[in-house]
Parts: C-alpha cells; structure tokens; sequence
C-alpha cells in the first residue's frame, strides 16, 4: 500500500534541503552579528497561551489550530505562530531579567489553511524578537535586520518593505468600532467573506485579497486620524531613519496584520514575483502582549518569516560532493581499502564510495560527480601496501604510502 503525505505537508530534499540548510545557516550568522540569542520551545503548548493573544475571533484559532485533549483532558494545540510561546519562554525560565533580551528561533508552526504556492500546513518559519524596548530604534533595528536577511539569501529578488502605525491599543479599540459600523452601513459592496468579518475582524477586511472589496476599502475610514500626535511623530521618525540607512519604504494605511497582539509599527516585507502570497516576512509592535501573557509589562517588537515562501526566490544550491572517492578492485582488499578510509575521514575529509568493484565505473562516477581525487586500492597496492591517487582535474597519477598521502593532497 503506497502512503502519500499528508495534504499540506511536504518532504525536504535535494536541492530544497540544500535552500533550507543555507538559510538557518544565515538566520544563525546574523543573530550573532545583531545580538541575538537561540531559543527553541516545544511544536505544543498549552492552548490558552495562543486564544486570548492571537484574538479569539482570529482566522488562526477560529479555523487554522491544530487542537486536540491529551490523555490528561488538556488541552494542547500545535504551536501556529512562534511570539507567544517565546514569550512564555522568556517568563517561565526567567529570561526577562536582563533588558533588553533578544531572541530568534526557527522551527515547525502547524495552521490548517488551504495549501498554496510557498503555503503549507506544517511549515518552517524563523522569528526574531526583543522584548523591553519602548526605544524606536528597537524598531528600526528589528527591520534593518530582515531587509539585511533577505539581501543575503534572495539578493537578486526585488522585495519591498511595505509600513503602517496602528497607534496604541486604545486607538485601534475605537477604530474597530467605527470600522465595523462602517462596513455593516456597506453590506452590500462586500464580499461574502468579508461580511462574515464586519463585527469579528473588521481589520481583516483592510487586508482582503477580494476585488470586490477593493473599492469599498478606498474609502473606509483611516485609522491615522485617531492616532496621537506623540504616535505620529514617532513613525515619521522611524519612517525617516529607514529612509536615511538606504531602505525604501512603501506606505500602506490598510496594512494591520492579522493577529490581535500588534500596535504602533507593523511592516511587511513583499515580493511582486509571488502571486498573491507575496508576503516573506511581517511583524511590528506588540507592547502590552508580554504582561497579556504573565509578564512584567514590558514593550516588545518583533517579526517572523516563512522559510519555504523565501526558498522559492532563492537560486539553486549544488549538493556538495565528496573530496575523494575510493575504488575497491576487489572484495579481499576492503580491509585494505579501510584503513585510507578511516584515516581520511579522520583527517577531515569527505569520503565516497559507490560499492561497486569496477574501476571504469568508479572513475566514471567520479568524474561525473566533479569529485577531486580518485584513490584506488587494487592488487598490487594490497600487497605494498600503499595507495594510488589519481588527481581526475590533471590526470596525474602517484602512488603513495598512508603516511604521505596528507602532503599529497594538501
């Protein structure tokens, strides 16, 4: 009986593993060069750690959580975003002593959405966080480092780092409210979906991907006017400082993002070579959500990004070959062969050998696989107890003892 994967999952290998591998490889050099710290939490948590934060109306805990009662009668769900249960990692192993604590993370989220291009339902994601800076410059830092990010793994994509001020809690709690009065006066220019929305999520409406929206969105009610003059102030700042370290910026008033947590700066990083998914990274302010979560109430800013949706710009990777390759004549010199064999790999070289006891096939592989060098263990090598490398880039061939075969290569 054959076993397909299950419906939005996939396998990694090959060239993809290869993309995957290169960019937790970048995600960890940057860290370091930022100042961030490697935090990894379990794929479950209780839960009531995402419902209240993410907003119990969201899409997410609405429709997308993997949720199930364990043998005890908890409840656990199968982490679909990884701020909160980074949060709750900070508090519970007492992480927020020292601030501002700076952190990042990459591993599996699980949302049970309709799988597109660049969107499963189990998929990889990194996420960088810091927590206790109220400080804009925290801001700018967060968004410095995915433009930088991205520049690395997809430097010949062009992405836009598209910005929007939600203002403080208060103002979006009133925003809400006008918002969802204004929607519900314009039934009938919305789409079914969105209607579903008006009194839910009326921020969610901003965002849809619906033309039959699109209209009624032009003219919905700006949440700038109600943010204060202090807000604003501090994102024209931001805005500016972006501006002068050589990011261009595009201002999107109907960006919000889809979780509750967010305030203030929320930012999307985008692609135009995607379709409609062509959002790589996103993130903004989360002031208030720590304290949400048992806390001390500490500001924090953040952002996440998927990694298989950044692997579709990346350029192919070559899988990386061996160094060397045996060819064994014959079964009764593998003993013999084993020695050069263990003594390479102790010497830190990549090693291969295809199993088969053909030179002409092994030096056919060996060429094909663009490996260096060739060493071939045959009768007479047995029985002198040496070794015969071929050099496969000039065609030189030298026979050498086990003790030599280092300056050989080097």
């Amino acid at each position: 009986m054959k076993i397909n994967p299950v419906r939005g999952t996939h396998d990694l290998f090959g060239e993809e593993i290869n993309k995957f591998n290169k960019v937790v490889a970048e995600v960890k050099d940057i860290s370091q060069q930022f100042g961030f710290n490697e935090l990894i939490t379990p794929i479950f948590e209780s839960s009531e750690l995402f419902k209240k934060p993410l907003g119990e109306q969201s899409d997410v805990v609405l429709k997308e959580m993997y949720t199930f009662n364990d043998r005890n009668e908890d409840e656990i769900t199968l982490r679909p975003e990884y701020t909160t249960p980074m949060i709750r990692a900070a508090i519970s192993n007492g992480l927020l002593n020292n601030l501002p604590a700076k952190f990042f993370g990459t591993g599996q989220m699980f949302r049970r959405e309709r799988p597109q291009k660049g969107r499963y339902r189990q998929f990889n994601q990194i996420n960088f966080e810091n927590f206790g800076s109220d400080d804009f410059f925290a801001d700018i830092e967060i968004i410095s480092l995915a433009n930088t990010l991205l520049k690395k793994l997809i430097p010949n994509s062009n992405f836009t780092l598209h910005i929007n001020t939600l203002g403080a809690r208060e103002n979006l709690s009133a925003y809400k409210k006008i918002l969802s009065k204004f929607f519900n006066d314009n039934q009938k220019s919305l789409s079914k979906e969105s209607l579903d929305k008006i009194y839910i999520n009326p921020l969610r409406i901003l965002d849809s991907k619906n033309p039959e929206d699109s209209a009624i969105i032009k003219k919905s009610p700006k949440l700038i006017d109600l943010i204060s003059k202090t807000d604003l102030n501090n994102y024209e700042e931001i805005k500016k400082c972006l501006t002068d370290i050589g990011i261009t910026i595009f201002e999107d008033p109907n960006l919000v993002r889809g979780l509750d947590y967010y305030c203030h700066t929320v930012f999307e990083f985008k692609s135009n070579e995607l379709g409609s998914q062509d959002t790589l990274i996103g993130g903004g302010r989360y002031n208030g959500l720590i304290k949400t979560l048992g806390g001390q109430d500490i500001p924090g800013v953040g952002w996440a990004g998927g990694i298989e949706r950044i692997m579709l710009l990346m350029n192919s990777i070559p899988q990386k070959e061996a160094d060397i390759h045996i060819a064994i004549l014959d079964p009764s010199f593998k003993i013999h062969a084993i020695k050069i064999y263990d003594f390479l790999i102790k010497n830190n070289f990549s090693v291969y050998w295809n199993y088969k006891y053909n030179l002409k096939k092994s030096l056919s592989f060996a060429n094909e696989k663009k490996i260096n060098y060739l060493i071939i263990v045959g009768e007479n090598e047995k029985a002198n107890n040496n070794f015969s490398i071929k050099n496969l880039s000039n065609g030189k061939q030298v026979i050498v003892n086990i003790d030599n075969i280092l300056d050989y290569l080097k």
